[in-house]
Order: structure tokens, then sequence, then C-alpha cells
């Protein structure tokens, strides 16, 4: 796999985010449609697209190497919970894994996605959350400073 291979994938796949260019080192950040699979493992995308978030990460539950890696290198996922259960990711709120992947030590966050289709704004994905999962004033606490640590301007 390499660069000119990573290129001509089709956009709808694989969106690679240029941010900050000012910056001497650029910094890449993975975009995965929530039920897509890529012809790597994310571990390995990782390392190869130097990943410094993971937008609609929820799926990475399904690999325990990834899990601990997120964890150790605590690499936030951006997560937007009324996306994920108007797309069918989780037919429920109640079953959303945030709060699991919260408790084990991610830098999970909450985003809102195209909020006008989707319903809602951040606001609105955390009442969600608290209504479908009974997240705690703890959790919403440590999910709203995940944000501002992972946030991409300084």
């Amino acid at each position: 796999m390499n660069e000119d291979w990573l290129k001509a994938l089709p956009k709808a796949e694989l969106h690679l985010h240029l941010e900050d260019a000012l910056e001497p080192e650029l910094m890449f950040t993975l975009a995965r449609r929530n039920s897509l699979e890529l012809p790597w493992s994310d571990v390995d995308a990782l390392d190869l697209l130097k990943v410094n978030r993971i937008d609609h990460g929820v799926r990475a539950a399904e690999d325990p190497r990834l899990l601990d890696r997120l964890a150790d290198e605590q690499i936030p996922l951006t997560v937007c919970p009324l996306s994920n259960t108007k797309l069918q990711v989780f037919s429920d709120m109640s079953e959303h894994n945030i709060l699991e992947l919260l408790e084990r030590g991610l830098k999970v966050t909450v985003n809102s996605d195209d909020p006008s289709y989707f319903g809602g704004y951040v606001l609105e994905n955390f009442l969600a959350l608290r209504d479908g999962l009974g997240m705690t004033e703890e959790q919403a606490r440590k999910l709203a400073q995940n944000s501002m640590d992972a946030r991409l301007a300084l």
C-alpha cells in the first residue's frame, strides 16, 4: 500500500483532512464511514496515516488491539450519537457504546454531524445520551473535558 493507492480511493470511502498547514509536520485524520471496511486494519492506519483523531470511531470497539492503542495514546474519537442512531449503527440510543468506550479510558468526544439532518447540535447529542443511556454528570463532564483536550484549534 503506497501513497498513490491511497489517493486513488474514492473520496466517499476515505477522507483525509489536512489541518493547520502552517505546522512543520502535516496532521492527518482518518475519517471513516461507520460501516465501511477498509483494506487494512485501523491499527495499521494509525501508523500509515499519522492519525491524530478518528472520526465516527464507534466501531473501534470491534478491535481490542485498536482499543488498547487508542487508550494508550489518547487518540480522540469524535462520536456523533444522533447520527449513529439515525444511520442505524445502533438501532437505539440505549445500545450506543460511547460510555463503554469512555469507561475503557478512550478519549471520546461528543459531536454533531449535519445537525439539521440528524436532529441536533452538540447539546442535543448530550441530552440524547443522558436520556438514552443514563449518562451521569461525571461522565458528561469527562466527555466535555475530552472535547477541550482534543480540540484542533489551540
